[in-house]
């Protein structure tokens, strides 16, 4: 019979093991005010060991800044097409993510984030 291994959460670390995950849709307007996403950290998911982002629908060519907050500290934004998704994220620990759009037009821009704990 087959039994399923519990690791503590520094063996996890340490093995880059995924203990859980979680899936979030994000939907951003074109209007350069919008900054949505998500926190793992107040959700109970602890920080994200993995993310990837997958366009849903969107406007090709449209300007999508991904921002990463890591220890507490949010990073520089990320500058890339709409086109360039998905995208994985990959060797850190973050605690949330932030997703804007400033593609200029009005269709809104639908992304699931996927993160691996």
């Amino acid at each position: 019979m087959a039994s399923l291994q519990k690791y503590t959460v520094q063996e996890a670390t340490n093995l880059k093991v995924y203990t859980g995950y979680s899936s979030v849709t994000i939907t951003v307007d074109d209007d350069d005010t919008d900054n949505n996403g998500t926190d793992w950290t107040t959700s109970g998911d602890g920080r994200a060991k993995e993310v990837t982002i997958i366009p849903i629908s969107g406007t090709a060519g449209d300007t999508i800044k991904v921002a990463l907050k890591i220890n507490g500290s949010w990073g520089d934004d990320i500058t890339v097409k709409f086109d360039d998704f998905p995208m994985t994220i990959s060797n850190l620990l973050i605690d949330q993510i932030r997703i804007e759009s400033s593609g200029g037009t009005s269709t809104a821009e639908v992304f699931e984030v996927l993160s691996l704990h």
